[in-house]
Parts: C-alpha cells; sequence; structure tokens
C-alpha cells in the first residue's frame, strides 16, 4: 500500500509542461539477479519425466519460486539505481531521486515509473537496458494511456487520470457478472451471521470476489473502501449475506468502473476546497479529514468496534485514506491491552491521533519526493469534543481519562505537526469511510474526489 501512495503522489506531482511520465518494465527480472558469490554452492534437482531419474543441477543464481529470489533482487536493482547517482528514499525504499536533475523514479518489483524531463527519463532507461534485459518503454501522451500496476493513468488537455475500469471489468467477466443491474451504492445493509451456508464452489467465488475488491479499495477505488472494510471481516464466515453484499458492491463497480481520481495539469488551476475551512492554496494543495463512527457497526463479528476512517488529498486528488475497525484506546498503560471505550469524543481522537501518525510518515515520503507539505497541515475534525481535547482549550470531563502523558497525546497536539481545525459534518470527506450512507449523502461525497474518467486509447 506504502508504494501506491508513492505512485498516487508522483502522479499528482506532475504538472503539463516540459516535463514527461513514462513506465518501463525489466524481463524475467528474477533471472537477471547478481549472481551468486563465490563460495556459494547451491543445486536443484528435477526428476527426468519418462526415466524418472533424478538429475541435479548447480544454480549460478536465483529461479523464480525461490524464497530468496526476491530479496536478492532487491539487492540487484536497487544499489544499480545508486550507482547512477539516484538517492534512495530512506522513508519509501521504492522511490529514487536525482536531485539535479529533479528526476523521479517509483520502482515496484521490476516496473520503473520515471517522472521528469523526457531527456532524463530516457537517460535513465538507457541505463536500465544497458544493465538489464528490458520491454520498450510507453509514454504517457495527451488523449493515450499507460498502465501501471493494473492502474490505467491517462491525461487530456486540464487533468491527468488514474483509474481501475479494465481491471473492473476483467474482474465482472471472471466472476460470471458481466450484466449486472448497477447499484447507487457499494454497501446498503447489514450483513447477517445467521443466513443460509452457500457451496464450496461460491464460497470460492466470494473470496477471490473480496481480494479484488482489496485491490481496487487501495489502488484507486477509495470510495469502496469501507464496504470492503465491512466484508472482509466475514472471510472465514462466508454465507449468503455476504455474498449478496458482495455482489452489491460489484453491482456499484459494474455502473461506475470509469471513475477514478484525477490532478490538475496546470499550476494556476484554482482548486475548490472540499470544505469551506480550509484553503488548499495555502496548504500546498493539501487536505486532511478524519472520522470516527462510535459503535455504529452491530453486527456480532465486529464485536461493537468503532469505525476509523481517513482521506488525504493533493490538488483534489485521493492520495492515502484508510476505513478500518478498531478498539485501540490505550487510556491507561495498565491496562495493557486494546478496548472499546465509552466515549464517541475519546473515539475521535484516537481516530485522530491514529491518521496522524501516517499523514507523518506521508510528509517524510513527500519530502523524498521533493514536493511541498504544509507545516503544520490542517487536521479536519467535526467531532468538538475531540477538536477541545486536541487543542487542549477546556477541562475535559468525559475525556479526563486518557493519560495526558502518553506520547501520542503530545504528538497530536505539537503545533509544529498537526493544527486540529474544525469541519463542518456535512463537509467531512472522511464520513465516507465510517458508516453506511445514503445514496444521495454517498454520491456527495464521492463526487468530491472522483470523478468519471475520458476513455483513451491505449
Amino acid at each position: 500500500m506504502a508504494k501506491l501512495v508513492t505512485v498516487r503522489s508522483v502522479l499528482c506531482r506532475y504538472k503539463r509542461g516540459t516535463r514527461r511520465i513514462a513506465v518501463k518494465d525489466v524481463k524475467t527480472a528474477f533471472l537477471q539477479s547478481d549472481p551468486y558469490p563465490e563460495g556459494t554452492v547451491k543445486y536443484i534437482c528435477f526428476k527426468h519425466p519418462i526415466t524418472k531419474e533424478v538429475i541435479y543441477y548447480r544454480q549460478t543464481a536465483p529461479i523464480y519460486g525461490e524464497a530468496s529470489a526476491p530479496i536478492r533482487w532487491e539487492n540487484t536493482i536497487a544499489p544499480f539505481f545508486e550507482t547512477i547517482s539516484m538517492i534512495r528514499g530512506d522513508n519509501e525504499k521504492c522511490c529514487f531521486h536525482e536531485p539535479d536533475k529533479d528526476l523521479l523514479s517509483v520502482l515496484y518489483v521490476d516496473d520503473c515509473l520515471g517522472d521528469g524531463e523526457e531527456d532524463d527519463i530516457s537517460w535513465l532507461f538507457d541505463k536500465l537496458d544497458d544493465r538489464f534485459d528490458c520491454k520498450g518503454a510507453e509514454w504517457l501522451d495527451p488523449n493515450s494511456s499507460i498502465d501501471y500496476l493494473g492502474m490505467t493513468v491517462s491525461q487530456d488537455d486540464t487533468y491527468l487520470y488514474m483509474s481501475m475500469s479494465d481491471y473492473i471489468l476483467k474482474c465482472l467477466k471472471q466472476l460470471g457478472w458481466e450484466d449486472l443491474k448497477p447499484a447507487s451504492t457499494p454497501i446498503d445493509r447489514p450483513i447477517d451471521p445467521n443466513a443460509p451456508a452457500v457451496s464450496p464452489e461460491i464460497k470460492h467465488m466470494a473470496m477471490t470476489a473480496i481480494g479484488m475488491l482489496g485491490w481496487l479499495s487501495i489502488t484507486v477505488r477509495c470510495d469502496v473502501s469501507y464496504a470492503h472494510s465491512r466484508i472482509s471481516q466475514y472471510q472465514s464466515k462466508i454465507n449468503e449475506s455476504v455474498v449478496q453484499a458482495v455482489h452489491r458492491c460489484f453491482r456499484y463497480l459494474a455502473g461506475t468502473h470509469d471513475y477514478g481520481i484525477r490532478s490538475p495539469l496546470h499550476d494556476d488551476y484554482k482548486h475548490q476546497a472540499v470544505s469551506s475551512e480550509v484553503d488548499p492554496l495555502n496548504n500546498h494543495g493539501w487536505e486532511f479529514f478524519v472520522d470516527s463512527d462510535f459503535a455504529g457497526n452491530e453486527e456480532e463479528v465486529n464485536k461493537r468496534r468503532s469505525q476509523n476512517g481517513y482521506i488525504c488529498l493533493c490538488n483534489g486528488a485521493p492520495i492515502l485514506w484508510s476505513s478500518k475497525a478498531s478498539s485501540v484506546a490505550f487510556a491507561d498503560e495498565d491496562i495493557g491491552e486494546a478496548h472499546a471505550d465509552i466515549s464517541s469524543g475519546a473515539v475521535e481522537v484516537y481516530a485522530a491521533a491514529n491518521a496522524s501518525m501516517d499523514f507523518m510518515n506521508l510528509k517524510h515520503i513527500i519530502s523524498e519526493l521533493n514536493m511541498p507539505f504544509p507545516k503544520p497541515y490542517k487536521l479536519q475534525i467535526d467531532n468538538a469534543a475531540a477538536l477541545v481535547f486536541t487543542k487542549n482549550t477546556a477541562n475535559k470531563t468525559r475525556l479526563k481519562h486518557i493519560d495526558q502523558r502518553q506520547q501520542w497525546v503530545k504528538v497530536l497536539r505539537d503545533k509544529n505537526i498537526s493544527d486540529p481545525t474544525h469541519v463542518p459534518t456535512e463537509f467531512n470527506l472522511a464520513d465516507l469511510f465510517t458508516k453506511t450512507l445514503p445514496p444521495h449523502r454517498f454520491k456527495q461525497l464521492r463526487d468530491r474526489c472522483m470523478y468519471r474518467v475520458p476513455t483513451f486509447s491505449a
């Protein structure tokens, strides 16, 4: 997931002009790892298909399926990038930056994405070609698209787009759901744990579909993140109600497969803030929202846990988001384990603290991408009690059980990092990640961060 955050950040950094974006793949990467060091002796055996004789061969380098192959490839490709003056990120290891050229590269195993001047990207790709056997480069051009990690990246005269339309259509075909009637929301009701059981075949299909939803929810489709969080709690207890929930989510995706996220290509683009509280132009285009639903999910499998959600946007494009059930409430160090809290304000405080930790990590990554990041960033919260607590502006009768000495409380209140700000509930975009919403409310929030993506040729 961290690599996908980096990819989205790089793409939202991109501005139309002389800079370009391109991708290049290394062929059969693991087989091109550096040979075993001197003195390493390793054998592999195969059984002859006719004579059944066991034949041993000595390995000189890693092969696919070998446990050590991934790390050996990393120990080959990463040092190579560093030998050509690319500085590897300390907080996100897949990121490489060449400061003199302001050239960025995001490496995902054998898939290399470059962002920079065309000559500089060509220089990097030529270096790759000299060292490895690679496929040809794919360049992002107006009215065309490229594929990176299953995400379709395209652009027109105004925006850069990211979508999962092709992947969704392939999923629908694989599941045999090509003619689904579209649904207005990805989830509309609780899951019944007492629903009838299903056959092993249907259970396998549902688990496959849940895995597909998981990939969609962390790449581009933040609008199904909450639905996936709810459904995935039942992976070991799949019944008819779970299958119906999965089916509805794909009905929603079938009708919105062409939705995605977008980022403006021009610096003079005036982005309209999601809320009236924060002007993104004064925050380098960044917006941060956090929310929590206090024990709103009554399903037995959820154990009355609260649902925490947050989202971070850059120039109107979602960069980082999360939706998860959480009972984390370390009100006292002597308790020693996570537990539920009795206060909705406390739940909001814990959600804000957890979100702040991830936003701080994002800040470190963004600095390694040579992008501006607001300091302090404005963390938008709609719960009054949580805001009072985080600002330390009054006595919190219902929140006094929280140990003020805990480090995460101090971090949250560090004004050099975060500035908690009130946002009206109707403008809190994180509401999309914490509860089942009626269609009009869901659409209102979704359409503030996701858009229909024009169709371009590959």
